[in-house]
């Protein structure tokens, strides 16, 4: 059996973590380092880890400051595999824990598995277009994992653990002040249901249509890179892509976009991708299990029709 650490930014990944962790570890003792207070940790108990460190937010330093304290655990205690969120907070604390242990990390890590004193995983290459399968030996390996990778079950509220929280080191970066940003988006890696647009939809006024046909269909809106990075109609937070969202809803809908494997690479654990396009060639279409070569505009009119009967 093998001891797995899990590290997360908040109690959401910390599930979906230890879901992996327990899933991988087949009874080895399961570690989890969560963003948070207490409760976070005993949230992070009742889901499966045997025990828990809390690492609240520093006055004066940000959060990844813990890395090197959790660096020098990990020499140590040695876990076997060390598992991580897909979020821009975790990747740099995976980076910068593989530098200083001098570990090997898998990114955006698929069918892992610890079997030879080793880890396996899949990983991704050329946008998606191809998969890589690669061993890791060593004394820890790091695995980023996506949102819904693993799926959680329910809390199991008469487990107990080891609860403490984790000493600080010296940050090196201080923190002057911070301000809270505005909500701009929801979690898309948590909607069932995601309508998307890409450049097909050519006027930013647009964008009202497309939310009223989410918002009878009780979905969330996304979009495109392009959309967000180039013509800022959209939050950042909404791209789905390689370097933006991946997500795994029960149904993708995909208006006006051309399928390219940056974004596809966001989709392709969707239960099922309907793609509307007037290019009945383009690669969404084609990648799609259901498509609708036509006017997106016509056809998400007729679907608004149909949704209100």
């Amino acid at each position: 059996m093998s001891d797995i650490w899990i590290i997360a930014e908040n109690t959401l990944w910390a599930r979906t973590l230890a879901a992996a962790a327990a899933a991988l570890g087949k009874g080895g003792k399961i570690t989890a380092f969560v963003h948070g207070d207490e409760a976070a940790a005993k949230d992070a108990i009742a889901h499966g880890a045997s025990e828990a460190f809390y690492l609240p937010l520093p006055a004066d330093a940000p959060w990844e400051a813990y890395t090197p304290a959790l660096v020098d655990k990990a020499k140590a205690e040695k876990p076997a595999l060390i598992l991580l969120s897909t979020s821009r907070r975790c990747r740099d604390v995976a980076a910068r824990m593989a530098a200083l242990l001098d570990a090997p990390c898998f990114s955006d890590g698929k069918n892992i598995a610890l079997a030879d004193g080793g880890v396996t995983a899949n990983t991704l290459l050329y946008g998606g277009l191809a998969v890589k399968t690669s061993v890791a030996k060593g004394a820890t390996v790091l695995v980023t994992i996506g949102a819904k990778d693993f799926d959680h079950g329910a809390p199991d509220a008469s487990r107990s653990g080891k609860i403490d929280t984790l000493p600080l080191s010296a940050a090196g970066v201080s923190v002057t002040g911070r301000k809270p940003r505005e909500a701009q988006s929801v979690d898309l890696g948590a909607a069932a249901k995601v309508v998307s647009v890409g450049r097909g939809v050519s006027k930013e006024s647009d964008l009202d249509t497309v939310r009223a046909l989410a918002k009878s269909m009780g979905a969330e809106v996304a979009c495109s890179r392009p959309i967000a990075e180039f013509f800022k109609w959209m939050p950042e937070e909404c791209y789905i892509g390689i370097s933006g969202q991946q997500i795994k809803p029960q149904l993708y809908l995909a208006i006006g976009i051309s399928g390219q494997a940056q974004h596809y690479f966001g989709i392709r654990d969707s239960k099922t991708i309907v793609s509307i396009n007037k290019d009945k060639e383009c690669l969404m279409n084609q990648q799609a299990d259901y498509y609708i070569p036509a006017d997106w505009e016509e056809t998400v009119a007729e679907l608004a029709k149909a949704i209100h009967k």
